[in-house]
This record gives structure tokens, sequence and C-alpha cells, in this order.
């Protein structure tokens, strides 16, 4: 399976992006821990993505029962 290397915009570490990797799938950089976008595949650039876009798990409803 190819590989694909981006730098992460934060941290500059560079990842390793399988080939079959679609725009507008969500990775993580494993150097700095945030949420990072698929924006092109050709050439292949990420972009960051917005805390307040990622899942936190403090979002959700307590539970009641």
């Amino acid at each position: 399976m190819p590989l694909e290397i981006v730098a992460c915009p934060v941290c500059e570490q560079k990842l390793a992006v399988q080939e079959y990797v679609v725009v507008g799938v969500q990775i993580v950089c494993n150097n700095c821990g945030r949420s990072l976008r698929i924006k092109q595949r050709q050439p292949l650039r990420v972009e960051v993505v917005p805390e307040e876009a990622t899942f936190n798990s403090d979002d959700r409803p307590e539970s009641y029962g």
C-alpha cells in the first residue's frame, strides 16, 4: 500500500497517509494530537480542524441511569 507524506501544519511532524484516504477524512497528528482534515489529494494537503468541531467526551449528556 503506497503512502504519501505530509507535514503537520502545527508541529511540522511528518505524517504518513495511505493512498486510499479521501478528501474530508480527519486524521490525528501523533506528535501534537491535533485533528487534521485532508484538504486536497494531488498534491496532498491537510488543514487544522478547529477544536470546537472535534468530538469532546465532556459534550455528551450525563447518564441518569
